[in-house]
């Protein structure tokens, strides 16, 4: 969190951050961490969340396409685990501070995405630095 205060004015995409950590770590270990006081100091710089989705009717497409480059197509087996673990992320996700853009992408339509998210985050002020103080 520090690297992105004291970089405030990059432009940052991160993958994957506190909100997985919290599901897997529930899962995994059955803690429930409290980021709340991450997504204060994120929401500070403006971070934004982009929730990507898809329906549950198209994991199995998706699953062909991600096998054609998968070093491990076993993990793809049981897509049920993907459509419970995107419904245990779109509740966390719910539960954030941070504004989100729910998208989704069961289309596979890349550039149709990140058009979206470009016009969102214009929308909201997300292409340029906050002008927020710090707390």
């Amino acid at each position: 969190m520090r690297l992105f205060e004291l970089l405030r004015y990059y432009s940052w995409i991160v993958d994957r951050f506190h909100l997985s950590t919290r599901m897997v770590q529930k899962q995994i270990q059955g803690k429930d961490y409290d980021f709340s006081w991450l997504e204060e100091r994120l929401h500070v710089l403006g971070f934004r969340l982009v929730f990507c989705t898809r329906t549950p009717e198209s994991f199995a497409a998706a699953r062909t396409e991600r096998l054609k480059v998968s070093g491990n197509p076993a993990q793809y087996d049981n897509l049920q685990q993907f459509i419970d673990e995107q419904e245990q992320m779109r509740r966390l996700v719910s539960k954030s501070n941070l504004q989100t853009l729910e998208l989704d992408v069961s289309n596979n339509d890349v550039a149709a995405a990140a058009e979206r998210v470009a016009d969102w985050l214009e929308s909201t002020g997300g292409l340029y630095a906050s002008t927020e103080p710090e707390r």
